[in-house]
């Protein structure tokens, strides 16, 4: 029998992620009524009404439970798009109110959402938008960057009671310090480039500079630590020529077409799937600036893209992850070998750090089995993977009889496994639900 490593938690073709941009303690009135309205909201209204966090829960969300979202935030006051704005914009640090504090906190320890570090101000504003410096951008030294960060890190700290254990350039824009920076604040995992912007054929060093798609669009590392770099793959409003207006004769023509459109579309997401690729889906959480213009993805806009997307994908063999999840199961998949025995048996030889945590495993022989664990217990595979705890001492392959198989057991040591019960230190203890140990 042959027992490997599945790539992604569960067997997944592809891990999904959902990651917005910019949840902030910050609102742009762009109606100078005083009264927040839908869009103007980037997390100063919290929870309340018309405010983004509830349109995403309640627009969006609502039908897809099994979607995580990872948020990225920048912790300070964060800062307009130029030096004299057009509309009237508040701005607080994320610790700026006990109510501002929990309302981070509570999104932090949520089951399904985490928050993710995105700078203090998100950068320095121009005269112009064209002259706004992204926040990596204007640091001259590692040791300003670093200080920055430290600083930041203890704002998020104080809001969400945990350090942040990845995060993403402002505007996927960095400079020489950069990436050290990251590594030596100890970081876990990071999204450092827009992946998907080099099949536009345009030189952009937000794009990355990775012409292969099958590693472009794959986990890479980063640093003397090997920060995990989680590429970016698919902007949320890849379905909106779907839902244009049809009023115009190209509008009306669109709507015709537009299952064929949708299904053009979806190719590229069927290719990243196809390959085991990181379906990693980009939005921002409203479309206010104080400079008058549309900030552009985000989830009001493409609202309708979204539930498209999403209801494309819910009957998919695909794993819902946050981005820490993600990191957690790929650190323990690649510090983790099977170390095969005779009659079925087998060892994982890991690191301590990742004892406890939780691999898949995959049969090609076998579509069911059972895998009897080195403290007794037993588990039930399902269409021939497992999911099991990191744990010292044999695992033994049963047959559906509940015998140890007599094949020796011809382990890999390159496959990579499924999904994982506790990703993130936050939430260890926490007992996956019923949906979640789902094998697809």
């Amino acid at each position: 029998m042959r027992i490997e490593l599945c790539k992604w938690y569960n067997g997944a073709a592809s891990p999904v992620l959902f990651m917005i941009d910019d949840l902030a303690n910050a609102w742009v009135d762009t109606n100078s009524n005083g009264k927040v309205e839908w869009g103007e909201d980037w997390g100063f209204f919290r929870n309340e009404d018309q405010s983004s966090f509830r349109f995403l829960e309640e627009r969006i969300l609502r039908e897809y439970p099994d979607v995580k979202v990872t948020f990225f935030v920048p912790v300070g006051c964060r800062v307009g798009m130029v030096i004299e704005p057009q509309l009237t914009m508040v701005s607080e640090p994320i610790n700026a109110t006990e109510d501002s504090r929990a309302f981070f906190r509570f999104i932090h320890h949520h089951p399904n959402y985490e928050l993710a570090y995105h700078g203090t101000t998100h950068g320095v504003p121009g005269r112009l938008a064209a002259d706004f410096r992204q926040e990596w951008a204007s640091f001259g030294s590692l040791d300003e960057a670093l200080q920055r960060i430290g600083e930041g890190l203890h704002i998020f700290e104080d809001a969400a009671g945990a350090r942040p254990l990845g995060g993403k350039y402002c505007g996927y824009t960095s400079n020489e310090f950069s990436d050290e920076s990251i590594n030596s604040s100890g970081f876990t995992w990071w999204c450092r480039y827009w992946n998907r912007g080099l099949e536009s054929g345009i030189s952009d060093p937000t794009f990355g500079t990775d012409p292969d798609p099958l590693t472009n669009y794959d986990i890479k590392r980063f640093g003397s630590r090997g920060v995990i770099d989680i590429p970016s793959t698919v902007n949320g409003a890849l379905l909106n020529g779907a839902f244009g207006s049809v009023r115009s004769p190209k509008g009306a023509v669109k709507r015709m077409l537009r299952k064929t459109y949708i299904r053009q579309k979806l190719r590229s997401v069927d290719a990243l799937m196809e390959h085991q690729l990181v379906i990693s889906i980009q939005e921002h959480i409203a479309p206010s600036r104080d400079d008058g213009k549309r900030q552009s993805p985000n989830i009001f806009d493409d609202s309708a893209s979204l539930i498209q997307l999403f209801s494309y994908l819910k009957g998919k063999n695909v794993w819902y992850c946050t981005g820490s999840e993600l990191a957690d199961y790929v650190n323990t998949r690649d510090h983790s070998v099977i170390e095969h025995m005779a009659d079925g048996r087998f060892k994982l030889r890991h690191e301590m750090e990742h004892r406890g945590r939780t691999l898949s495993l995959r049969s090609r022989d076998l579509p069911s089995f059972r895998l009897r664990l080195p403290d007794g217990t037993s588990v039930q595979a399902v269409n021939g993977v497992v999911n099991i705890p990191v744990l010292p001492g044999e695992y033994t392959v049963m047959t559906p009889l509940g015998e140890e198989s007599p094949e020796r057991g011809r382990a890999s040591e390159g496959a990579v496994p499924d999904k994982i019960q506790s990703v993130h230190p936050k939430r260890r203890g926490h007992r996956p639900n019923r949906q979640d140990q789902r094998v697809y």
